[in-house]
């Protein structure tokens, strides 16, 4: 990845954001993990569903930056079936996660609405200044 490029230049802006929030919530699931007697798959799953939740950021960006040197029609489809691809291996990664005993499904889900939410405070903070 360039540095010059566009999805270089949002993921980094959006970075710290996006850790604060991670570093949060991996420490809430560490001391629910103690308030469950040692249930060790709570920040387990934390982590895995934020390295999801990266990937698919990071996926979703790659995706738009091919898809503005395309036409508008080729760039709707490329987009759509990009969407339909990163879901579906969405899904694939949770239902691995799901069956593997040592990570928890509801802490692997919740990060990935982190980046939205990480956008949508660097909005209303850009927005104040």
């Amino acid at each position: 990845m360039k540095k010059n490029q566009p999805i270089y230049e949002e993921m980094r802006s959006l970075m710290p954001y996006f850790l604060i929030i991670s570093g949060v919530y991996l420490l809430v699931t560490v001391i629910l993990c103690f308030a469950n007697g040692g249930d060790y798959s709570l920040p387990i799953g934390g982590v895995y569903g934020c390295v999801l939740s990266v990937l698919s950021f990071f996926f979703l960006g790659k995706a738009c930056q091919g898809a503005v040197k395309k036409s508008e029609k080729s760039a709707q489809t490329y987009m759509s079936a990009m969407y339909c691809v990163r879901y579906l291996g969405l899904f694939a990664m949770l239902t691995i996660g799901a069956l593997a005993p040592f990570i928890s499904l509801i802490t692997s889900a919740v990060p990935l609405f982190f980046p939205r939410i990480a956008i949508m405070i660097r909005a209303f903070k850009t927005k104040e200044e």
